[in-house]
């Protein structure tokens, strides 16, 4: 898959290419270099209103902390993708002119957000009612930056507005080097399957990169996805937040695997956020990676409660030294039902 001056191939021969979505509230580099170690080819940052780039504060300059943005550079494992949004067009463009100085390979334009305060502001998929506003944020945007600028986005407003060809044509025609589509309308959120043929469809007209997205919960969804579809690579969101695994090919991970990598998570979290706020961030992953402990339990309870780095090392730790030498890998995809569950507002 060729984007821009971007050549990318998947992490082993006969696997899709597969990347990262922007997942508002999860994205930081802390969790991007974990999936991108683990062989997401583009990983993508939380998105960001265009209005905020340039605000001085501890949250916004934590947002922008591309701190994993030259390792990628260095080992060629990755492509950062930061993601605007914003009802400004002409301020998106000037925006993405900052994010490029910080160091984003791609600049990814959001026209898919389904969350009403914003849509409701103009942003979003607000774009999918007026193609000619589309249009003019992408042209504005290749003309302001010099790293390819893709866009992600859905199939339609709802089922009698479903308009994603015409989408595609516009964005091609205003520079743009990918596209990411979510096979799903505005109107339907996260709700409903899927319609992959509206994919396939894009995939056969479309001159530039195809990503599809949507209901991808397991390894064995993102090959079907592209052996459906064509796209030239499979985009994922909710399912990698308990199984970053799906990146290597794998439904889950040893016990001593999910260990070592909530180790790691932990302490890369620390040095992000601090230690109290980092491993406050870090339970929701914590809860998906050991979610077989059962409710109620004290080793989940001991989990999710201890408030120290230390004694959180200690604790898994020992869970490490007493694991089963003979354990076999737990599956750890997503079922719809628990992927419908992890939809909040803020996915995009």
């Amino acid at each position: 898959m060729q984007i821009g001056p971007h050549s990318l191939e998947p992490l082993k021969p006969g696997m899709p290419i597969m990347a990262l979505a922007p997942l508002a509230g999860v994205g930081n580099w802390v969790f991007r270099l974990i999936c991108a170690r683990l062989g997401a080819r583009i990983v993508g940052v939380e998105f960001i209103n265009c209005r905020n780039v340039n605000e001085k504060s501890p949250r916004r300059s934590r947002q922008l902390d591309f701190s994993d943005a030259e390792i990628y550079r260095d080992t060629g494992m990755s492509l950062l993708a930061a993601q605007i949004y914003g009802n400004d067009e002409a301020l998106i463009a000037s925006s993405a002119k900052l994010l490029e100085e910080r160091g984003t390979d791609l600049l990814d334009i959001n026209f898919g957000c389904s969350v009403p305060r914003i849509v409701q502001k103009g942003s979003g998929a607000a774009y999918l009612k007026d193609l000619n506003r589309l249009y003019k944020a992408v042209r504005l945007t290749v003309d302001a930056i010099d790293v390819p600028v893709i866009v992600k986005t859905r199939i339609g407003w709802d089922t009698d507005n479903i308009n994603i060809l015409e989408v595609v044509d516009a964005v091609t025609a205003a520079g743009a080097k990918a596209i990411a589509i979510h096979a799903r309308t505005v109107a339907q959120k996260y709700k409903g399957r899927a319609d992959w043929d509206w994919i396939a469809r894009a995939a056969e007209r479309s001159t530039i990169p195809v990503l599809g997205n949507g209901d991808v919960c397991t390894y064995e969804d993102a090959v079907d996805m592209q052996q459906h579809t064509g796209c030239d690579a499979v985009m994922i969101g909710r399912a990698a937040m308990a199984n970053p695994w799906i990146f290597a090919g794998r439904r889950g991970a040893l016990f001593t695997e999910r260990i070592d990598l909530a180790l790691d998570q932990l302490n890369l979290m620390a040095i992000y956020k601090g230690e109290r706020v980092g491993i406050l961030e870090t339970r929701k992953h914590l809860a998906l990676y050991f979610r077989s402990l059962p409710r109620g339990s004290q080793l989940r309870a001991q989990l999710l409660t201890t408030g120290t780095l230390a004694e959180l090392t200690d604790l898994l730790g020992s869970w490490r030294a007493t694991a089963d030498p003979l354990e076999v890998e737990e599956d750890m995809s997503l079922t719809p039902v628990e992927a419908d569950a992890l939809a909040w507002g803020g996915t995009n």
